[in-house]
């Protein structure tokens, strides 16, 4: 099995619309630059050597079905990732492009992305920014209005930033689970990562099929957290390859499964007769929680978990009353930037639906690339062993007035729910 020695990076990616406003004392301010367009850039958080920013787009123009959105860095910042969009950078010449879901821009409308970032020095705010090649001034036919940047913290925030800056764990340390797990790849799935318990248990094991945050093709951005469910004896098949680049659809999902199925059932394989293929969970962080809805109806899942995402739209939120099976969203509070998505959604799950809500104020990025994924990884053990092994003690995690989420850091909501 493989056993990557490189250090894991957070991913912080989301697939919801609107940037969050900054704090207070951390570096705000909106740049205008040109005629049709309004950018506001916000720095979200702030620690030695890296930063959390978001950015929102306002159209004055006329509609666009297609942006590209250019700056300069003048202090040497650089991109390490960044959701809602795909970007490059030449030096300190950056160009953001907008995502598959999110690039039409009516008049008066907004776009959002948000990016992790490092710096050394200062990290000062771009001075202008421009939109399809046009510099945005803030209104039709403006003059250009300075920025009017306040000072960034110099030590970390209290609130837990989007991004740990604490380094991430040893990749090839074991999880706390029962057994050590890791990861290999299969000619048969390709740009997938294949999570499992290093030694394969007796017993069948449940699958679960994940959807990475921004749809990115990189099966190990959040190596931690799905290394660390897997050590307690689930197949995670995740889309994207180990440290792979590109983009994800919600047919790789449906991939997944339908290889587990098939191995399962192929003589000569090292899964066969080795999974429970009737207990199966779709799940996914931000823009792969909605690849997780996309096939939540698949006759052969048995539950979903969405990870701080939600419908961007109030129209696709019809899609909800085709859900059937168990439900449950982890969310990152209300600074995470899907908190307000997955609440609309919550409130027209359909009626009757066991549903699970539980918020913990950590940002959208939560804890999955702390050691053994965080407070994250902890919660989505317990509800996939619930779920999926029929562990009623993990059950209780979730269900009743006195739930083990219930009265603590964690903000909980229940429907439906029951032993």
């Amino acid at each position: 099995m493989q056993r990557p020695h490189q250090r894991s990076r957070a991913l912080i990616a989301g697939a919801v619309g609107v940037a969050v406003a900054a704090a207070a004392g951390v570096l705000a301010t909106t740049a205008y630059a040109a005629a049709g367009c309004r950018v506001d850039y916000a720095i979200s958080s702030s620690w030695p050597g890296g930063f959390g920013a978001n950015a929102t787009i306002t159209n004055l123009g006329d509609p666009v079905s297609g942006w590209r959105l250019t700056w300069s860095f003048t202090a040497g910042q650089s991109i390490t990732q960044l959701w809602n969009g795909t970007h490059t950078q030449s030096g300190a010449q950056v160009t953001v492009s907008n995502a598959a879901y999110n690039g039409s821009i009516a008049t008066g409308a907004t776009a959002s992305f948000g990016f992790n970032g490092s710096w050394t020095g200062s990290n000062p705010a771009p001075a202008s920014f421009a939109l399809n090649g046009t510099t945005c001034t803030g209104a039709v036919g403006e003059s250009p209005t300075p920025t009017v940047p306040t000072t960034p913290p110099t030590t970390p925030p209290t609130t837990p930033p989007t991004t740990p800056p604490t380094t991430p764990p040893n990749p090839t340390a074991s999880p706390d689970g029962p057994v050590a797990a890791g990861y290999e790849t299969s000619n048969g799935l390709p740009n997938h990562t294949i999570y499992r318990p290093d030694s394969l248990p007796s017993y069948r094991m449940p699958i679960v099929v994940w959807g990475q945050g921004a749809c990115s093709a990189n099966g190990t951005a959040i190596l931690p957290f799905l290394r660390h469910i897997a050590s307690y004896g689930f197949l995670v098949l995740a889309n994207g390859s180990p440290n792979g680049s590109g983009t994800t659809n919600s047919a790789m999902l449906t991939q997944s499964m339908d290889w587990a199925v098939a191995e399962n059932n192929r003589q000569g394989s090292k899964y066969y007769g080795k999974l429970d293929t009737s207990k199966i969970a779709v799940a996914g962080f931000s823009c792969g929680g909605l690849e997780a809805y996309d096939v939540s109806t698949d006759s052969r899942v048995t539950t979903t978990g969405i990870f701080s995402s939600g419908y961007l739209n109030a129209s696709d939120r019809a899609k909800l009353r085709l859900l059937t099976k168990p439900i449950a969203y982890i969310i990152g509070g209300p600074s995470d930037i899907a908190y307000s998505n997955a609440m609309a959604d919550w409130a027209q799950l359909p009626a009757g639906l066991p549903a699970f809500m539980g918020n913990l104020n950590v940002g959208h990025g939560g804890t999955y690339n702390q050691t053994n994924g965080g407070e994250f990884g902890r919660v989505a053990v317990l509800y996939f062993k619930w779920r999926l092994k029929g562990d009623q003690t993990a059950g209780a995690t979730f269900v009743g007035t006195n739930c083990g989420l219930c009265n603590t850091q964690w903000t909980v909501q229940q429907k439906n729910l029951t032993l």
